[in-house]
């Protein structure tokens, strides 16, 4: 409900549970919180949520942190469990810091809307990205102020029975609190009212199951500039034990001060689009820190010290807080008080087993070593890293193909993307998928193939990049109906979309599944469509090519009077696979290069693609498939009879 001028609109917060022990309140909380007013414009909004400036009947102001809905319609309950389980974990870690001082009070969960919902105080309050925006880099005792102030609040988390870690400080998640005192006598007086905020990435120290965090961190991960290496890679065994690491951070927070003393970033990620962050971090030392003033050469190595790529390098909370209070003592050789990292003393755990850096060292080779085919071009970084060089597909594991995606995904645009793939071996020099490598896997009992489709081509539900999309090179070996039963629509609510999604994914190698990464697939959603209005936003894990993915854009010209809207739904169902374009297939030919087998025999395959004219003329769902003879056009068949699969994901 909104007000005439829409300045407002109410929200109503259900299913609400409280923070604290409520009692027999007599339904007060749920009176106090269950409807609430959301000023327009007062808001914070990151990918996977939105943060809302509300208040009460009685005027009380409070946030509420609220899971965005996914793009284009209900993703698929795999999807959404593990979204809203992170959501809880997020509120659970953030419940374990609400009474300490520099962060925000919480006040309980519900939903809004059937999403899951956070209810906390509103931090009336600057962020240091804001504040750096306006004022340049700072002087070397406001730096070290700043930085006690913060450690103060990381060291408090010591004293909670789970432990905790932030793992994504930033200038973004770092405010300076406004209500008592504005930024401006803060930073006259160097005593800051720090908070830090956004528990999205946070994770407590000691846990008893590692499987969330095997489920969840794959979009949980930190701001690249800021993070340290281990929350930028996930292909070496036991790297969960050094994200539950308070040296995390202190990486993160002595990324924070560089900049707010310098100017800059430690690495100045956003000016190296072509390279991984994380291999970028692994492979050269920032610029040493120069002193700005002669006094300021204690501090700059301090913030240096907290930079060393391999946590057993770095100080602790503890000792890097009493350094920078004997600095602005007027200690002149503060670095005394620094006592490194030790990982085993934090008892992490992975699975139940600690994991020491040295087992971590050791399991990293040991897991490189076992790659074959590497070539003397591979390397190895200290202690957890990936390998480099020309490598072949075939030979690596779905953890290291993951890497090279992400690495493919943060190159910034077509050509870095390109390269980096060139780097690795997925396309040749000119540019080409090399189609002779493939990737084995097992599906349903069944050895199968995968083969690279696209580079940097398919995108996540938010519209960031995916690195690599792979399809089969053979159907699976058993045929399916698009549906049971006759219907009108289209992909979005077939019963092959939800198997593909529920059945056969829970039924993928592990190591697969844990990498796959849900895609934005465009589908015309409506069966008989006339415009590419009906085309709509669905997210898959799994799913199949359209028609426009295999052959590209059809042109209007090429359908007659009447019928050329046809064009315009069939093209906006995404654009031509690189796999295919590279092949030079186009629309309107029979082409041996998209013939599939099943068993051992060519065969028909369901295309997503719903026939937008045919369906209106049967007065059900009828889908494109590609024919025995490679034609993916004129073959259209009832949604209820029985075609082969072609598989596609994304890593």
């Amino acid at each position: 409900m909104h007000d005439p001028q829409g300045s407002y609109r109410i929200v109503e917060l259900e299913d609400f549970v409280p923070a604290g022990p409520s009692g027999d309140d007599g339904g007060k909380q749920a009176r106090r919180f269950s409807r609430l007013i959301a000023e327009e414009g007062a808001s914070r909004e990151g990918a996977t949520s939105v943060v809302l400036k509300v208040r009460n009947a009685a005027g009380e102001t409070f946030a509420l942190k609220t899971m965005k809905a996914p793009r284009g319609g209900a993703a698929p309950d795999a999807v959404r469990r593990a979204r809203e389980d992170a959501f809880l974990e997020e509120y659970r870690n953030q419940l374990a810091v609400s009474n300490l001082r520099g962060f925000p009070a919480v006040h309980g969960w519900g939903r809004v809307e059937g999403r899951p919902a956070i209810l906390m105080e509103w931090v009336e309050g600057t962020s240091l990205r804001d504040v750096l925006r306006h004022t340049g880099p700072w002087r070397g005792e406001l730096v070290a102020r700043l930085a006690a102030a913060t450690l103060e609040i990381l060291r408090s988390t010591e004293a909670l029975e789970r432990g905790f870690v932030h793992r994504d400080i930033s200038p973004r998640n770092v405010l300076l609190r406004t209500s008592a005192r504005d930024v401006r006598e803060q930073l006259a007086s160097g005593d800051f009212d720090v908070c830090l905020v956004d528990m999205g990435s946070s994770v407590s120290l000691y846990v008893e199951d590692g499987s969330f965090t095997m489920l969840a961190d794959v979009w949980r991960n930190a701001t690249p500039d800021y993070a340290a290496p281990e929350m930028l890679t996930r292909d070496v065994p036991g790297i969960d034990a050094l994200r539950h690491s308070s040296a995390i951070d202190v990486y993160a927070l002595c990324s924070v001060l560089y900049e707010l003393y310098s100017g800059e970033t430690p690495y100045r990620v956003v000016e190296h689009p072509e390279a991984s962050p994380y291999l970028l971090k692994m492979s050269s030392d920032p610029r040493k820190l120069a002193p700005a003033d002669p006094r300021d050469l204690g501090l700059c190595d301090l913030v240096m010290s907290g930079l060393a790529r391999e946590p057993g390098r770095r100080p602790t909370v503890a000792s890097l807080l009493a350094a920078l209070r004997a600095w602005l003592a007027g200690e002149k050789n503060p670095s005394r008080e620094l006592v490194p990292y030790e990982p085993d003393a934090e008892a992490t755990r992975d699975g139940g087993r600690s994991v020491s850096r040295r087992g971590l060292v050791l399991g990293a080779a040991a897991g490189m070593a076992a790659v074959t085919g590497l070539g003397a071009a591979a390397w190895v970084t200290d202690g957890f890293g990936l390998l480099r060089g020309a490598r072949r597909i075939a030979s690596l594991s779905w953890d290291d193909l993951s890497e090279i995606s992400l690495e493919i995904a943060d190159a910034g645009d077509e050509k870095g993307a390109l390269e980096v793939a060139r780097r690795y071996g997925v396309c040749d020099e000119s540019g080409e998928i090399d189609r002779s490598i493939t990737r084995p896997l097992v599906i349903a009992g069944t050895e199968l193939e995968a083969q690279v489709a696209g580079i940097a081509h398919d995108v996540r539900s938010d519209g960031s990049p995916i690195g690599l999309t792979f399809l089969l090179t053979s159907l699976l070996p058993e045929e399916r109906p698009m549906s049971e039963d006759p219907y009108m629509g289209g992909w979005e609510d077939s019963d092959l979309r939800a198997w593909l999604n529920d059945v056969l994914l829970a039924d993928l190698p592990e190591e697969l599944a844990r990498n796959i990464v849900a895609a934005g697939k465009l589908t015309n959603s409506a069966g008989a469509a006339k415009s590419a209005d009906d085309v709509t936003l669905t997210e898959d894990s799994l799913w199949l090519p359209s028609y426009v993915e295999i052959v590209g854009e059809r042109p209007r010209s090429s359908f007659s009077d009447g019928f050329q809207y046809l064009a315009d739904v069939l093209n906006a169902e995404g654009s031509q696979y690189k796999l295919f374009r590279d092949q030079a297939i186009f629309p309107r030919e029979t082409r041996q290069e998209l013939v599939r087998s099943r068993e051992g025999e060519p065969a028909y395959w369901w295309l997503r693609t719903a026939s937008p004219d045919v369906s209106e003329s049967e007065g059900m769902a009828f889908f494109n498939r590609t024919g025995p003879n490679g034609d993916p056009f004129h073959f259209a068949t009832a949604c209820t009879d029985r075609s082969g699969i072609l598989v596609g994901f994304c890593i």
